[in-house]
């Protein structure tokens, strides 16, 4: 094993089964259609590891180590840097800070920034390219869920909300933090769980977090993010991946940040 020890990726020991599994099967599988023939990325190497075939899917924590190995494999796949690396990867702010600049986030200080201020301009990036990607009509159908949310208060029931004015709702909760950006990460990180696992997130048990959210996990942000991960997947299988990769620790530091 090649893990490079990681303080921003050792969380992740801690992650639920459930969220894990999501992260490992988001870099080893392209979508749902190749992991249900169990047909992984052609990079992909965690299946490989002696403790996969013991351990998944239902030991993930067993595997963290292993998880973490590929994500940083997959943020170092660059060809000669690849081989002066001798099979190691990057370490993750590395590979957070080069999916940011490929997405063009801007506002940030890459070298004094924490690690889950750049993972907020970027989940902020790529919430603005599905909101860019929507139909007016499903626009209009994301407010009206966004206004069944609870965290966000009452002021937006009653707003009447443009294009323009959605994406500075955006901008506002990420800058805020706490609930008001977890709710609008989880509908990120809950499209790649369509796209990879044929499912979205299972949120159910959790009626604290459910009572925040409404009804706000359907609607038509899963067809917008479907639009995103195209884009993604037409820079590479390793950008897919790494991409993929990064939005679920984002999404899994939030989690845990608040405690859920």
């Amino acid at each position: 094993m090649s893990y490079r020890i990681d303080p921003d990726l050792e969380f992740i020991s801690k992650a639920s089964n459930d969220d894990l599994l999501l992260l490992a099967d988001a870099l080893m599988y392209k979508d749902a259609k190749h992991r249900e023939k169990k047909s992984p990325r052609g990079t992909a190497t965690l299946y490989l590891d002696d403790k996969f075939e013991a351990n998944y899917p239902h030991n993930m924590t067993a595997l963290w180590q292993p998880i973490a190995e590929e994500l940083q494999k997959f943020g170092g796949h660059s060809g000669v840097n690849w081989i002066f690396r001798r099979n190691k990867g990057v370490l993750y702010r590395e590979i957070l800070i080069d999916v940011c600049k490929r997405q063009k986030v801007k506002n940030v200080n890459y070298k004094a920034d924490d690690i889950s201020s750049i993972e907020n301009a970027f989940l902020q990036k790529t919430v603005e390219l599905a909101i860019e990607k929507m139909s007016e009509s499903d626009r209009r159908e994301l407010i009206d869920g966004l206004r069944n949310v609870e965290a966000l208060g009452d002021q937006l029931k009653k707003a009447v909300i443009s294009k323009e004015g959605l994406l500075n709702l955006v901008q506002l909760a990420f800058k805020q933090g706490g609930f008001k950006s977890y709710i609008l990460t989880l509908q990120v990180v809950n499209g790649i769980s369509k796209a990879v696992l044929g499912r979205g997130l299972s949120l159910g048990a959790n009626a604290a977090l459910m009572k925040y959210i409404g009804s706000f996990m359907s609607g038509p942000w899963g067809w917008a993010f479907a639009a995103v991960t195209t884009v993604w997947d037409i820079m590479g299988p390793n950008r897919d991946a790494s991409l993929k990769g990064v939005a679920i620790v984002s999404y899994m530091r939030k989690k845990m940040e608040l405690g859920l």
